[in-house]
């Protein structure tokens, strides 16, 4: 029968985790209340405010390194002074941590990719940290699927509480007219999100872990889920994959670079699965894992390849990014483990979360980091791109006159974007005589403190027109509109029967955007449609004309000079004539927008069109 626990033993169970996790729970403590007085301070006082924000990112990954020291402590069996020790050094690295960060203004996403990158390689740290020796493979699964369980019930315990007290807040203030200020409702979240959800959690982490290897327990619905929902996913996209893999060997042209990100998931669900049913490997009914195994990892390496691919295209055209390096090692991580499992005798599992964890922590610093080799290779890129355009000689900008404009424009436009919101303008400061931190000053001192168009600055010392629609993910956003766009203008119709104006728009590859317009002309009905690149014309059963406006849209771009991503064109290079057997059709476009991406090919957005239409 089911039983309460005490409250004598519950509050036993509380201060036993006090005693075994004591700075894990002060760093707990310290981020709920500087989130609390954050989220009562007065954001004018900016140093406050920053102090704040980087206290609460350093208790974050405090927490997590801090559980890993005590649980590496009890696994060796420590001495108290052993324990304060190893504990001091840890905070020694948080308070370094502290210090290396910049002023929360001044964060950029290379602040946030490291804080991800830290945050992923300590939580790694804890799944193996009592588990360093060699050995106790059972032990660590087991270890790992409590901290999992007990994460799930701690989340729900916490969400099911707050919903609870969050509705007696609302219930007082309806009730009894007192007015309870949204704030309180997030102090009591932060209150229960790391005070409460963290205790509960590590009062359920296991103790004594080097006896878990004689645990033999293994959920049932654990291998119904693995077998019955993640393998059979785990199958379609093999399919999928090998089916687009035979697509573009066919065709012999190169992956999309999309692809990446379908061979990693791909990759992550099936290792998940196979370790969600490592412990049954061996029973006798379950031989089949074995065989699925080892056919998943020898599986890999095609798709391995496929991903290399996809990387090496993007990388020989547009260099190396944050993105490409991620993809890039996950796919010589994924190739390590492959050939590991499909080798090895004893196949310890503990190999996939002590490599990711080395990955983690390799890849966030250092000239072989992500940042700087990304740094290197744009700026390698730019610098090319400026001595292209005689814009940088002997080591030093010469501003062009005339500006600069056109494709080159926008791509070092791109590359001044990308460096100035992932690495910071320091590294271009050699390139210029001026100095650059001067200037930015002066505009702050100026008046425009709020936000200072830093790279706007550095182009118009450069003499380049300043497309800063052209975004770091490769796509450019373009703006075509007529000379004579103005909605107020008068249309002739002369020699057509019928007059219609046609606007939609395409988002997200969703059909349930407003991009279709009917026509209704006596006893007949036209209907204009189009999606990303294409525009159909079609009556009341069938297609009469598909229009790839793909080339249509180059070669507007080709043939005039964008001001900012707008094109201001002539009337008739936005016509365009089609021809039916019941009707002549005249499409006059009044404007077209969407992104061109790095491949060339179009994604549109919005039209809006004055549609012209004479009855044969």
């Amino acid at each position: 029968m089911f039983k309460l626990p005490s409250l004598q033993s519950l509050l036993r169970e509380t201060a036993d985790t006090l005693k075994r996790f004591p700075p894990a729970l002060l760093a707990a403590l310290i981020a709920a209340a500087a989130a609390v007085y954050l989220n009562h301070c007065d954001y004018e006082k900016l140093k406050e405010v920053n102090s704040l924000w980087k206290i609460i990112m350093c208790c974050s990954l405090g927490l997590s390194l801090f559980i890993a020291a005590e649980l590496f402590s009890e696994s060796k069996n420590h001495s108290i002074v052993q324990r304060i020790m190893l504990q001091a050094a840890a905070v020694i690295l948080i308070a370094g941590y502290y210090f290396s960060l910049p002023d929360v203004k001044d964060f950029g996403l290379q602040d946030g990719v490291r804080f991800a990158l830290f945050t992923i390689g300590l939580h790694l740290l804890v799944s193996f940290s009592p588990f360093i020796s060699s050995g106790h493979i059972n032990g660590f699964w087991q270890f790992n699927k409590s901290l999992f369980l007990r994460f799930l019930t701690a989340g729900l315990y916490t969400g099911v509480l707050y919903l609870g007290l969050a509705l007696a807040l609302l219930a007082v203030e309806k009730l009894f007219k007192v007015e309870v200020k949204w704030k309180y409702y997030a102090d009591l979240w932060w209150f229960l999100a790391c005070i409460f959800n963290t205790w509960f959690f590590l009062s359920g982490v296991p103790k004594q872990t080097e006896t878990l290897d004689g645990n033999t327990d293994y959920p049932k619905g654990l291998k119904i889920f693995t077998q019955f929902v993640l393998l059979p996913l785990v199958t379609v996209y093999l399919i999928i994959l090998y089916a687009y893999g035979a697509k573009i060997a066919i065709a012999m042209q190169l992956p999309r670079g999309w692809v990446s990100y379908l061979v990693i998931g791909f990759s992550a669900a099936g290792i998940l699965s196979l370790l969600l049913i490592w412990p049954i490997r061996e029973r006798e009914e379950n031989s089949w894992i074995k065989v699925f195994s080892r056919w998943f990892y020898m599986a890999l390496y095609p798709l391995i390849i496929l991903l290399g691919l996809a990387v090496y295209k993007r990388v020989s055209q547009y260099g190396i990014t944050e993105n490409r390096y991620f993809i890039l090692i996950l796919a010589i991580w994924l190739a390590v483990i492959a050939a590991y499992f499909l080798l090895s005798k004893t196949k310890n599992i503990k190999v996939i979360p002590v490599s990711l964890c080395i990955v983690a922590f390799f890849s966030s610093f250092g000239p072989w980091g992500a940042f700087s080799i990304s740094e290197s290779s744009q700026s390698d890129r730019l610098e090319k791109l400026l001595i292209k355009e005689k814009l940088l000689v002997n080591g030093r900008i010469k501003k062009a006159e005339p500006m600069l404009k056109g494709s080159n424009a926008q791509k070092i436009t791109s590359l001044v974007n990308y460096l100035d919101n992932v690495h910071g303008l320091k590294n271009m400061q050699p390139w210029f005589t001026q100095n650059l931190d001067s200037i930015f000053r002066a505009k702050e001192a100026g008046g425009e403190r709020s936000y200072i168009n830093k790279r706007g600055i550095v182009l118009d010392l450069m003499g380049v027109e300043n497309y800063e629609d052209y975004s770091r993910s490769g796509e450019t956003n373009f703006y075509i509109q007529t000379q004579n766009s103005n909605p107020g203008n008068t249309v002739s119709i002369k020699g057509f029967d019928y007059f219609f104006e046609f606007s939609g728009y395409y988002y997200n590859n969703s059909e349930d955007n407003n991009n279709k317009n009917e026509i209704f002309m006596d006893k007949d009905t036209l209907s204009i449609k189009f999606n990303s690149s294409k525009l159909w014309i079609a009556g009341k059963t069938k297609a009469l004309e598909s229009i790839d406006l793909n080339e249509f849209i180059k070669k507007i771009k080709s043939n005039n000079t964008p001001s900012y991503g707008n094109y201001i064109v002539p009337d008739k290079q936005l016509q365009l004539q089609i021809e039916t057997d019941a009707f002549s059709i005249q499409l006059n476009f009044t404007a077209i927008s969407g992104t061109l991406d790095e491949d060339g090919s179009t994604k549109i957005n919005n039209v809006n069109a004055r549609v012209l239409i004479k009855r044969k």
